[in-house]
C-alpha cells in the first residue's frame, strides 16, 4: 500500500493503528498549531465553498467561512511531510480542487474523502457515488480515496448490510481504499463493517468521532478493531491528537 509506505518510511510508522492526525484543521491558526507539529502525521481539513469568497475553503458545515483557503492550505502544505486528507462537503469545488492538486504538486499521499453514500437514517449525500470517483481517478489520480457514508450519531442506527453491499459493489477493481467510519457506530455494526475489508489487502478503516470517545467505546475498539488494518482519527478533550495505542 502506497499509504503504510510512506508512513513507514517518513514516520517510522509500523503499522495503520500508530498513525496519528490533528482533525478539522480549519483556520490559519490551527493549521500552524499543527504543521510539522510531531504529534501529527496527518492534517486533516474541511473543504466547503465559501459563499462570501466564492472559493473552496477549509471550514467544517454548518459554517461556509474560514480565513485559510484551500490553495492556501495546499500551498502550506508543501513545509510538511504530514499526509493530508481533505474531507470535501461541496461537489461542485471538487474538480477545480483536484486541478490545483494537480498542479501544486504535494510530495505526501493525500486522501481524497467524502461521504458518498446514504448511510442508515442519515441524510442523502450531496455526491454521485460513482461520479466522485470518476472524478477523483481523471483529475487527481495520485489521491487515495477515502470513501464512506452519510451517518447520524445515534449509535443505534449503525451501518447495514446493504450499506456495505453498496460499498464493496462501488470498490470493484479498486486497489487501494480507506472507509472512514464513526466510532459510536462500530459496535452495532461490526460484523457488516469486517466485510469491507475481507481478502482486500490494499483495504483499510479510517475510525473517526467529532468529539472524545468514552472510555468504555475505546476499551471495544482496542478490542475489537485490528491496527494493522485501521487509522483512528480520534481526538482528547482539548481536540488535539490522540493515540489509540
Amino acid at each position: 500500500m502506497k499509504l503504510i509506505k510512506y508512513l513507514e518510511e517518513k514516520f517510522n510508522v509500523a503499522q495503520p493503528g500508530d498513525t496519528t492526525w490533528s482533525h478539522a484543521v480549519n483556520s490559519r491558526e490551527k493549521l500552524a498549531r499543527f504543521l510539522n507539529n510531531p504529534a501529527a502525521m496527518f492534517i486533516e481539513s474541511d473543504i466547503r465553498l465559501s459563499l462570501s469568497q466564492c472559493v473552496p475553503v477549509a471550514v467544517h458545515p454548518p459554517e461556509t467561512e474560514s480565513d485559510l483557503l484551500f490553495t492556501e492550505l495546499v500551498d502550506k502544505m508543501r513545509e510538511s511531510k504530514q499526509g493530508l486528507k481533505l474531507d470535501f462537503k461541496d461537489p461542485e469545488i471538487l474538480i477545480g480542487c483536484l486541478e490545483a492538486l494537480g498542479r501544486a504538486p504535494l510530495s505526501q499521499p493525500v486522501l481524497l474523502n467524502a461521504d458518498i453514500l446514504q448511510g442508515n437514517g442519515a441524510n442523502p449525500s450531496k455526491f454521485s457515488a460513482s461520479g466522485f470517483l470518476e472524478l477523483c481517478k481523471r483529475y487527481y489520480p495520485d489521491g487515495i480515496l477515502s470513501i464512506g457514508w452519510t451517518t447520524t450519531a445515534n449509535p443505534e442506527l449503525g451501518y447495514t448490510a446493504q450499506n456495505i453491499d453498496a460499498m464493496i459493489e462501488l470498490c470493484k477493481g479498486l486497489q487501494e481504499v480507506t472507509f472512514p467510519v464513526r466510532a459510536c457506530l462500530l459496535p452495532n455494526s461490526w460484523a457488516e463493517l469486517q466485510r469491507l475489508m475481507k481478502g482486500k489487502e490494499g483495504y483499510t478503516l479510517t475510525v473517526w468521532n467529532n468529539e472524545p470517545v468514552s472510555d468504555e467505546l475505546r476499551d471495544w475498539i482496542r478490542k475489537n478493531t485490528d491496527p494493522a488494518k485501521t487509522f483512528y482519527d480520534f481526538i482528547d478533550e482539548k481536540k488535539d491528537p490522540l493515540k489509540l495505542w
